[in-house]
């Protein structure tokens, strides 16, 4: 998938999108046609409160109290491994 940047013209007194003559080419559009387009999603904001209860949750579990040095866990963690089914 490509993306294409798209810019926003005034016509009159509507609003219309000027794309790259190559993204017209590749959806094969002529002058006149309708496409539909998806609307970008907006994205929730953070419950920040919420965050810090879950933070403050797997701290009273303990959840990670086993770990005797965070840093080697997280580094080892990070280490590539021989996959399943893979040369």
């Amino acid at each position: 998938m490509n993306t294409y940047t798209a810019t926003v013209i005034k016509t009159g007194n509507s609003v219309a999108l000027r794309v790259p003559k190559q993204y017209a080419d590749a959806a094969k559009l002529s002058p006149g046609d309708k496409v539909s387009l998806n609307l970008p999603v907006k994205q929730k904001e953070q419950d920040r409160a919420k965050v810090k209860r879950l933070i403050a949750k797997l701290q009273a579990l303990g959840a990670y109290g086993t770990i005797a040095d965070p840093v080697e866990w997280q580094k080892d963690m990070r280490q590539d491994r021989v996959l399943p089914d893979r040369p």
